[in-house]
């Protein structure tokens, strides 16, 4: 660490006093706690890892880090960010933590490079200090706006340098800092690097703080590089079999879950009535739900076919992916791909799916677990938010009637995801520099 003792010093006595202060609200945070485990039911995960007793890096792994991700979607982002610290650095020990069972889930189901996954101890000094004592970390990776106060000063006492990846700073944040500026100029001022997203979060960031100008990377949003190339070839083969012509104007529903098709069915009924042209394709989430979703669509009075079938005789009909893998190659003969699992309180998918391909993405109001995508796709003028069916029928019909329009949002979407691709091998190479060493390690 490059402070000296003195600022070490300050450090810990901030910390003490920010604890004192938590500490009278102990009681208050054990309610809660109970509230939420017993009342609302809500997990709380291992209760050994929340008292800090963390499962153990390999002996010798060297560097130490510890990526943490609050929920699923910080956890797709952090899948990138690991799986290049595990590239550049094969020997480290890398222990990923999470505060939700869904984070938990995706973590254990897609970071598969991690040596230790566990759930995020309680913010307290003592909990904090069992885990860092556990774990000894070189490098703490705090995955958009994870700052929690232990977390980062006990391990920067401990001699851990800290990193942000996919750092967003909204509006909302700027607001709340005028409550109390001393203290969030204190959080973030505990990080060496900050890796934020975009420009506009950068600047933010420099008026909340105009010292930590010296330590901001603009680098990208890491779920980018998730995001394959696109297949051309996959896309041409699905218009050939589907029939795709040229003048129908598609709305493209992917990922969508129980009570979202019926608001996409509703809108697109509207649709047809101004826009004849309009059509309909349905790629529901789970697909054990096909059978129910195309009833439903038949219940309405539309002809529906799946994907499998084609629809060369029925080219009216709304197509039902029933097809795994093809979704991408969908949105891109699509005016617009709503994101599922935002009109209904699930938290949202990919918002970057459709703009990979050139094409506006809209959804619903529900975007917990992809927020920092939403704020990105709502920022540069590629995503639009829609509260129910009618809002829904009406963006689409803006979009599908103006052609300067769609191919403006295809530029800006094309050059978007190109901006943000690679953020995870920029994020890593702060890791490598805040580590002083070359990787390999």
């Amino acid at each position: 660490m490059s402070a000296g003792p003195g600022a070490t010093i300050w450090l810990a006595i901030k910390l003490l006093a920010y604890d004192l202060i938590l500490l009278a609200f102990l009681p208050l945070i054990a309610i809660w706690l109970l509230w939420r485990t017993l009342v609302k039911r809500k997990p709380i995960g291992h209760w050994r890892h929340r008292f800090g007793i963390v499962p153990r890096l390999p002996a010798g792994a060297s560097p130490r880090i510890w990526v943490h991700a609050v929920s699923a979607g910080e956890m797709a982002a952090a899948r990138p960010v690991v799986a290049e610290l595990r590239r550049r650095f094969p020997r480290a020990g890398i222990a990923l933590s999470t505060h939700t069972d869904t984070g938990m889930a995706v973590a254990q189901r897609t970071c598969k490079e991690a040596d230790a996954i566990f759930y995020f101890p309680f913010d307290w000094p003592d909990t904090m200090a069992i885990a860092m004592w556990r774990l000894s970390p070189e490098l703490l990776v705090v995955v958009e706006k994870e700052l929690w106060p232990n977390f980062l000063a006990v391990g920067r006492l401990l001699d851990a340098r800290v990193l942000v990846v996919n750092g967003r700073v909204s509006d909302r944040m700027v607001a709340r800092a005028r409550w109390v500026p001393g203290f969030v100029k204190w959080l973030y001022r505990l990080p060496d690097r900050l890796c934020l997203q975009s420009d506009q979060d950068a600047s933010r960031l420099r008026r909340l703080d105009p010292a930590s100008a010296g330590r901001i990377v603009v680098a990208g949003n890491t779920k980018a590089d998730t995001l394959a190339q696109r297949d051309r070839a996959a896309e041409e083969k699905l218009v050939r079999q589907l029939g795709i012509a040229p003048d129908e104007l598609w709305l493209v529903a992917g990922s969508t879950h129980a009570g979202e098709e019926e608001v996409v069915v509703e809108a697109f009924l509207s649709l047809r009535e101004q826009l004849p042209q309009a059509r309909l394709l349905l790629a529901p989430r789970h697909p054990e739900r096909v059978a129910q979703v195309s009833a439903m669509v038949a219940e309405r009075g539309l002809d529906v076919v799946r994907r499998s079938e084609g629809r060369e005789e029925r080219p009216e009909a709304v197509v039902v992916l029933d097809t795994m893998g093809e979704l991408r190659a969908a949105y891109a003969f699509a005016v617009a791909g709503l994101v599922g699992g935002t009109l209904v309180p699930i938290g949202g998918h990919n918002l970057l799916e459709p703009p990979a391909v050139g094409v506006s993405v809209l959804f619903g109001p529900h975007t917990e677990n992809c927020a920092d995508a939403a704020d990105l796709v709502l920022e540069v003028g590629v995503g639009f938010r829609v509260a129910g069916a009618a809002e829904l029928a009406a963006e689409f019909l803006r979009i599908a009637t103006n052609n300067d329009l769609r191919a403006s949002i295809s530029a800006r979407a094309t050059r978007l995801v190109a901006q943000q691709r690679g953020a995870a091998a920029r994020c890593v190479d702060a890791a490598v520099e805040l580590l002083g060493r070359g990787g390999g390690g």
